[in-house]
């Protein structure tokens, strides 16, 4: 065990991966000294965030194959043995390599930016008995710290005194687990009264706690104080990350800074992502070289073997430098030298505008259609080089608070005494209503109250309409028990329009909102006593103002699934409240009235098909002699030091029992706009979606559930650690035995699963499948013995929801999917808590709120890359099936590799036959033969042109920015030649000078540049014809389809649009004003006989094309063309 500060050695700049390493060689536990008051050296322990291993970007870049290969190229072409100029080489990539470390150089200034502003915040620091502000790098652990209001927490802190009342501070832990809602932490009793700095500065006690670990939501240690032995919980642990709400100030002292914090445990080393695409590329360009050193070591050794004596005039034995390459007298080295030779002359092969490329990622950031015009926040690409795999996306990892919901909680229907209340649709509802064909209307009384929180419309409860009804008491008791148990916070004016509700979470808050709008207004909390306006309880119009003490609050945790609160009336009657999941409740309800049971369990039925979140809502009345003998073993088991929880757990139940149910409420968590189409169009994509979450399971459940991700036709996987048995196993309180059963039991489950998911695909009449595991069991089938099964029994499944996970997990079931499956994944997050999910996926998505003439060659085909598009936006969003080409990679196969090959090995024999023939028979305006350099840019201005062509002819689309392109690239290199073949001369090469002026003044210059693309081109022409006919793609067909419709290509120009009409109206207004324009779509403008292959397999029925229907086809075309003539 260490003592003290000086115990605790920690290198600064240590990255988490080191730090998390020596974790595993340390004592079990560590002792922290507290109190001191001068600050310490700064070389102990210095906060540093974000601290990563990035590496130099030029090591990255050379990843790339072709990079390597190019700098062994220009190595090569400096010696003697090249037969180029080394510019040749040099040039291109010395400027590809000089825009890449520029940009990552860029990139990285940025993030060190980023990195000193975090480092430097200010924090109020105890020296010399006063708060002195110091950065957060300068925390050491130990250190007395006062964090204020909305500040954020640069350490894990102790919590131990606060300026609120009963030692509660409220803490906001989005960068946790995406929850914007507010927490309660409770500081020790023994710690309220060191508030000020000078009684602070008078605490003097240690901390025996657990070494750093990464687990979120435990924590073991003791304070020892004043000779006693404190236990600590989380519940007085303040994570960093977090922040302070609803409190002036709290103090704390450091427990653990920098990389030991548990969210810096957490994270990940930033990876280098790099495409699929790229990485295909690199085994292309393998194969390449391969063909490429094939071809030279045949020609060396040709070269080896050609090379003799006899040959006596061509001076081969010459002893000048460089003539020993052809030395007969040592033909190996011929054989070495010769190979280099071929080598550097034969580089070309592998283009290097392979991997020239722009930063294509600002037209996403520049996309109308991706800007939030709410909080004027365009979309923001931090990366150009994974552009290509938004295309290939087979499993998108998101979370849940944030991203698929907005959390916004609100009220929307109720149950009291066997009575449904409220006459809203739910988006659900709506949803499944319009699957069905169905249209929903749905009534809104003119006087329907509109809050936030509340959407509850019910003319029968509102305005005191409640005691017109057959049920007034329970109805009076419904509404209290809404306005009384809760650890609800009021902010503000003490009126029903100004006050705000700080709440534990959306839903409680949601439900005070509620009593407030049925006349039950809470709007004081005192630490005894709870102050609600209440009206229309003695007659319609009558407004009473009420007091309640506050005896007990059982409060609400994962095992209990309850709240309760014990309070006392003006008139001494005494009432427990209880409001929790019906599961729970309807357990502990006094036998009889089982009519209202019944009625009630249906109602609950009901609202969670319609994917409400719903609550039970009961009371009991309390005798003063029996809640006394209880009291007093709730005070013994609030003031135990060991298994304070488990004893105050088993004390509520004494209490909680022979309830009355009084009813249920149903919340509706709203979904971020558009989530269930979206899901259901990337399903139909055959994209398939895991949620990762940290919410509780029947919260991620029910949010599945709402954005159709989860239906009730599917067969559904459950495993949790909410059982019984676990719990048992747990009480027992021996780590290993837990970790041995709860492991035994994940096996168990996985395995059942797993076999019952194979009967169903043997069956033939399989279900969809869904998944649903909590952190704590994914924490063993995480385990390498139990990752193969889990594995494969989330791709088996149409749906994947983890639940409580921490973020860690989050990035280990992304990296499990990405590397096991070897599927191209997608994280979508919105906090802090999915930076490493993000991070470990090949696409991260974060929700806010070159040169010479080789460069010249490639900007044709930049420009298809980034304009050119098979089908429009619309056309993509009506048929997502679309997608599933490119998830199955259709266009970048090794056949299509083949297939390319070979029409390039056809067109170069197209050019040396062709071009070749000149030698032999033409001749220049002075009856010269043309020689070596006329051929040779005669041969190279027929590749650009035909280069150029075969681009427009593989295009789907075509815009100006293509004819621009193509027109450039053949313009470009006209002026190169011209210019180089007239100032050539001054280098010393006057062999080419005024060469392409000799060949422009020939007819057979032009003669072979009208035939040799023709020629070059006729195999591609033909075989996209057959392919389109007889074999189309998916695309094609929608593209015969739809070729004479409107393009929608145009920009909506959203910002020009008048304040007067809504962000949807105006986006159809942009539309509506776009200039028409027909969609150019190359290829044959005729029927496809692919149409039965693409809408069959839609639904899942294989339909091979028929080319004997093609005849049928057009003749059927014909005759309707006639008709309509006619």
């Amino acid at each position: 065990m260490m003592k003290g500060l000086d115990g605790i050695d920690s290198q600064p700049g240590s990255s988490s991966s080191r730090s998390s390493s020596k974790m595993h060689h340390r004592a079990t536990s560590q002792t922290i000294r507290l109190g001191r008051v001068q600050p310490q050296a700064p070389t102990y322990r210095t906060i540093f965030c974000n601290d990563r291993e990035s590496g130099l970007p030029l090591r990255f870049k050379f990843r790339r194959v072709a990079n390597l290969y190019f700098l062994s190229i220009s190595i090569l072409s400096t010696t003697p043995i090249s037969p180029v100029s080394p510019i040749t080489n040099v040039l291109p990539l010395s400027l590809v390599l000089l825009a890449s470390l520029i940009k990552e150089a860029w990139e990285d200034w940025k993030r060190f930016q980023n990195d000193m502003a975090i480092n430097n915040k200010m924090i109020e620091v105890l020296q010399d008995q006063q708060w002195v502000s110091v950065p957060w790098k300068s925390l050491q652990v130990g250190d007395i710290v006062k964090v204020k209001q909305d500040e954020f927490f640069p350490a894990d802190l102790l919590f131990m005194a606060s300026t609120n009342a009963d030692g509660v501070c409220y803490i906001e832990t989005a960068n946790l687990d995406g929850e914007t809602n507010l927490k309660i932490r409770k500081a020790l009793e023994k710690t309220w009264d060191y508030l000020t700095p000078q009684k602070a500065s008078e605490f003097k006690g240690e901390i025996q706690c657990e070494q750093p670990n990464n687990s979120l939501y435990t924590f073991t240690g003791n304070l020892i104080l004043d000779n006693q032995t404190l236990p600590l919980s989380p519940n007085q642990v303040l994570l960093r990350g977090c922040s302070l709400r609803n409190t002036e100030y709290i103090v704390t002292v450091v427990i653990f800074t920098g990389h030991e914090t548990k969210v810096m445990m957490n994270s990940m080393n930033v990876p280098s992502k790099r495409s699929t695409l790229e990485r295909k590329l690199d085994k292309l360009i393998l194969a390449l070289f391969v063909t490429l050193f094939v071809m030279c070591f045949i020609g060396a050794t040709g070269s080896a073997l050609f090379v003799d004596k006899k040959y006596y005039y061509l001076h081969l034995d010459s002893v000048e430098e460089g003539s020993s390459q052809f030395n007969p007298n040592n033909r190996f080295l011929v054989l070495i030298l010769t190979m280099f030779t071929l080598i550097t002359l034969y580089s070309s092969i592998i283009p290097i505008s392979l991997y020239v490329s722009i930063e294509s990622a600002q037209f996403i950031n520049k996309d109308l259609h991706m800007y939030h015009r709410e909080t004027n926040t365009p979309a923001l690409a931090r990366t150009s080089n994974l552009n290509e795999e938004l295309g290939q996306v087979e499993y998108i990892f998101s979370d849940k608070t944030g991203t698929l919901t907005r959390n916004l909680m609100e009220f929307f229907k109720c149950s009291i005494g066997g009575e449904v209340y409220g006459h809203g649709v739910t988006e659900i509802e709506r949803g499944i209503a319009e699957r069905n064909g169905m249209k929903v209307e749905e009534y809104k009384s003119p006087n329907a109250v509109q809050e936030k929180g509340f959407n509850f419309d019910d003319t029968r409860i509102m305005r005191g309409a409640w005691r017109n009804e057959s049920n007034p008491d329970i109805c009076k008791e419904f509404f209290r028990c809404l306005a009384i148990c809760h650890t609800v916070l009021p902010e503000g004016e003490e009126s029903p329009e100004k006050i705000k509700y700080q709440a534990a979470s959306p839903d409680e808050s949601a439900l005070v909102i509620a009593a407030k709008n049925f006349g039950f207004f809470f709007y004081r909390r005192t630490p005894t006593t709870i102050y609600v306006r209440e009206s229309h309880v003695e007659k319609i119009g009558q407004i009473q103002d009420a007091c309640y003490e506050i005896l007990n609050v059982l409060e609400f945790n994962s095992t209990r699934k309850r709240q309760s609160v014990v309070c006392r009336y003006s008139d001494g009657r005494l009432v427990l409240y209880c409001k929790g999941a019906d599961t729970v409740i309807y357990e502990r309800l006094a036998d009889g009235n089982n009519e209202i049971r019944n009625i009630t369990r249906e109602h609950l039925e009901q609202f969670g098909s319609a994917g409400l979140r719903t609550l039970c809502l009961a009371y009991k009345e309390l005798h003063p002699d029996a809640y006394e003998s209880w009291n007093e073993k709730f005070i013994q088991a609030k003031s135990s030091l060991r298994d304070r929880e488990k004893k105050l757990d088993e004390v509520a139940e004494l209490i909680e029992n022979g309830l009355t149910l009084i009813g249920c409420t149903a919340i509706e968590d709203k979904l971020q706009e558009g989530v269930p189409g979206c899901i259901a169009t990337l399903q139909r994509a055959g994209i398939k979606i895991w949620v990762l979450t940290g919410d509780k399971i029947e919260t991620a459940i029910n949010i599945a559930y709402a954005c159709n991700l989860i239906s009730n036709e599917m067969k559904k996987f459950i495993i949790s650690s909410e059982t019984d048995a676990i719990r048992e196993v747990e009480d027992k309180g021996d780590p290993v035995e837990i970790a041995r059963f709860i492991k035994d039991e994940v096996k168990k489950e996985l395995k059942k699963c797993t076999e019952e998911a194979r009967s169903y695909y043997n069956s033939g009449s399989a279900p969809k499948l869904a998944l649903v595991i909590d952190g704590k069991c994914l924490m063993y089938a995480l385990d390498p013995s139990l990752r193969v099964m889990l594995l494969d029994l989330g791709l088996n499944c149409h749906a994947v929801v983890c639940c409580r996970v921490s973020p860690l997990q989050k990035a280990q079931v992304t990296s499990m999917v990405k590397k096991g499956a070897r599927k191209i994944t997608l994280g979508i997050g919105d906090g802090a808590n999915d930076v490493s999910m993000i991070q470990a996926a090949h696409v991260g998505v974060g929700i806010s709120g070159m040169e010479g003439m080789q460069a010249v060659m490639a900007i044709p085909v930049v420009i298809v890359g980034l304009f050119d598009k098979d089908v429009s936006a619309s056309l993509s969003k009506k048929y997502p099936e679309l997608y599933k080409e490119g998830i199955k990679n259709v266009y970048f196969k090794w056949r299509v590799v083949a297939l390319y090959a070979f029409f390039s090995i056809y067109q170069s024999l197209i050019f040396f036959y062709f071009v070749g023939t000149t030698t032999l028979t033409a001749k220049n305006l002075d009856g010269k033969m043309f020689g070596l350099w006329d051929i040779s840019t005669m041969a190279f201005t027929c590749v650009v042109i035909t280069v150029n062509l075969r681009l427009l002819l593989i295009c789907n689309s075509i815009t100006r920015w293509h004819y621009i392109s193509v027109g450039g690239s053949i313009l470009a290199w006209f002026i190169f030649v011209f210019i180089y073949s007239s100032i050539c001369h001054l280098f010393g090469r006057e062999n080419i000078y005024f060469v392409i002026f000799v060949l422009m003044s020939t007819f057979y210059f032009y003669l072979m540049l009208l035939l040799v693309p023709v020629a070059a081109l006729f195999c591609d022409f033909v075989y996209q014809g057959v392919q389109r006919w007889f074999f189309p793609y998916d695309y094609q067909v929608i593209q015969e389809m739809h070729k004479n419709e409107l393009n929608d290509t145009g920009r909506a120009k959203l910002l020009e649009v008048g304040s007067q009409l809504t962000e949807d109206q105006a986006r159809s207004y942009a539309v509506s004003r776009l200039p028409p324009q027909i969609s150019k779509h190359t290829g044959f403008a005729f029927d496809s006989p692919g149409y039965e292959s693409f809408f069959a397999s839609q639904i899942g029925v294989y339909a091979p094309p028929k080319a004997w229907d093609v005849a049928r086809r057009a003749s059927m075309k014909s005759r309707l063309k006639i008709v309509l003539q006619k």
